[in-house]
């Protein structure tokens, strides 16, 4: 007998929570479309309000963590460029007290014969 909706539907957003913890982001994409079909198939035919508490709840967890991810990478970001900033750029404070970047030129020798 195949898996019904709701288990399939469990499976998908345990595996989800998985690919979350794991940061496997590109396993994502295909859960996700897994998971719109099997909503699509719930909606035909919807399920009582006891079943669906628990898909909730991972629906629920699975978000926070990808609202974690999102930050952690939104963090990696700032912090790449940041340490950017520092390589490429120097930060002086201007005559008011903003901080103003200017550009560093590295001067190259050239050789002529």
């Amino acid at each position: 007998m195949p898996d019904s909706v709701i288990t399939q539907l469990h499976r998908a957003l345990d595996l989800e929570r998985q690919a979350l913890i794991s940061a496997d982001f590109a396993r994502l994409g295909g859960l996700l479309q897994q998971k719109q079909d099997l909503l699509e198939q719930l909606q035909k035919s919807p399920p009582g309000q006891a079943e669906l508490r628990p898909i909730r709840q991972k629906m629920d967890q699975n978000q926070t963590l990808l609202s974690a991810a999102i930050k952690g990478v939104a963090a990696a970001g700032d912090r790449l460029q940041a340490l950017y900033n520092v390589q490429n750029n120097l930060s002086v404070y201007d005559h008011s007290g903003r901080v103003e970047l200017i550009q560093k030129h590295t001067h190259h020798l050239e050789k002529k014969a």
